[in-house]
C-alpha cells in the first residue's frame, strides 16, 4: 500500500509581534500557552540576534477541546458530499528557533509558540496577512480523520487535521518528574503520515528590528489515502556511507570503518539469486527445492 495525494492546496500567513510582548516560560509559572518562548530561548536572545532561522515543528489546529467559542471545524460542503469545508481559527504554531552570528554559526536554539488566525481584537491580527479565519474546500472522497474528545465522559470523535511535523513520542521512564505548574499543552507525536487531511508547514523570518519581528508561515494541506498498487521490485538499494575526515591510522578496524557498509543478505523470494553449485565449472543447473506442505 502507498499513500496517494487526492487533493492539495497551500496558503501563506504572516504574523507581526512585539518581542517584549513574548512571555519567557522558563522564568516561572504562567497561564500563557501561546506567544511564549521556552526551552532556554529568551527575548534578549531575539533582540541581540544577528540572524534568526525558524522551523515549524508542530501546529495545534484547535479542533480538540477548545477553550473558547472560537475553534476550527470541518464540515461537508453544501450540496457536494465529496468536498469538505475547512475553517481554521486560533491555530498555535510552535517553532524551533536558531540564533546565528555574523558567520552563520548557530549560537543558541530554543522554542517559540505563536498564535496565527487570531480574533480581530487580539495581538497579531491583520485583515490582509493574518485574518481572524480562513476557509477552503478539499476533495475528500474517502472521508476525513477524527480525534477523540471526551467532554464529561462522552465518547465523541471530532474531525481534525493531521500535522506532519518533527515531534517524536517519548515518555519519561524511571524518573521522578515533578508535577507541572502550568497549563501548557502536551506535545504528541506527529512525525508520521496518516490518512485524511494532513498538513505541513514552513516558516521564514520576514523582517526584524530591535522591537518587532515578522514571521511568515506557509501551510500545505493534502488529502492522503493509502491505496494498494502492483509494482515490480528491482532489488534492495545500497545507501551511501559517510567517511572519516583527517584520519591517518591504519588498522583492521579502520579498514572496516572506511570500507563498504554491511549489506542485508535477506531478499524477497522473487528477486533472490538461485543457489550456485559448489563444484567449480560443472555447468549444472541447480535443482529447485521441492515445496513443502
Amino acid at each position: 500500500m502507498a499513500p496517494v495525494v487526492f487533493d492539495e492546496c497551500g496558503i501563506n500567513l504572516c504574523r507581526v509581534f512585539s518581542i517584549d510582548d513574548l512571555v519567557d516560560a522558563c522564568e516561572g509559572p504562567t497561564n500563557r500557552t501561546t506567544d511564549i518562548v521556552f526551552d532556554g530561548l529568551t527575548t534578549l536572545d531575539l533582540k541581540n540576534a544577528n540572524t534568526i532561522q525558524v522551523k515549524v515543528v508542530d501546529i495545534d489546529f484547535n479542533f480538540i477541546c477548545p477553550e473558547t467559542c472560537r475553534y476550527s471545524e470541518i464540515k461537508p460542503s453544501k450540496n457536494t458530499p465529496n468536498l469538505s469545508r475547512v475553517v481554521l481559527r486560533d491555530i498555535d504554531v510552535t517553532f524551533v528557533v536558531s540564533i546565528m552570528d555574523s558567520t552563520c554559526k548557530v549560537c543558541k536554539e530554543g522554542m517559540m509558540t505563536l498564535r496565527y488566525l487570531p480574533g480581530e481584537n487580539c495581538p497579531g491580527y491583520s485583515e490582509d496577512t493574518n485574518p481572524s479565519n480562513i476557509a477552503f474546500d478539499l476533495y475528500t472522497p474517502y472521508g476525513i480523520s477524527y480525534a477523540p474528545e471526551n467532554p464529561a465522559g462522552c465518547n465523541k470523535l471530532v474531525p481534525t487535521i493531521n500535522y506532519i511535523g518533527f515531534v517524536e513520542n517519548q515518555h519519561c521512564q524511571n524518573c521522578n518528574c515533578p508535577e507541572p505548574h502550568h497549563v501548557f499543552r502536551e506535545f504528541e507525536a506527529n512525525n508520521s503520515l496518516r490518512q485524511g487531511i494532513s498538513a505541513q508547514g514552513l516558516a521564514k523570518v520576514i523582517g526584524k528590528d530591535d522591537d518587532c519581528m515578522a514571521i511568515g508561515l506557509t501551510m500545505y494541506f493534502k488529502v492522503v489515502y493509502f491505496v494498494q498498487y502492483k509494482f515490480h521490485h528491482e532489488g534492495l538499494c545500497v545507501p551511501p556511507k559517510f567517511l572519516a575526515v583527517n584520519s591517518t591510522e591504519v588498522s583492521s578496524c579502520k579498514e572496516f570503518c572506511d570500507g563498504d557498509l554491511l549489506e542485508p543478505c535477506i531478499q524477497p523470494l522473487n528477486v533472490g539469486e538461485r543457489p550456485k553449485c559448489l563444484e567449480q565449472g560443472c555447468g549444472c543447473t541447480p535443482r529447485r527445492p521441492e515445496p513443502r506442505n
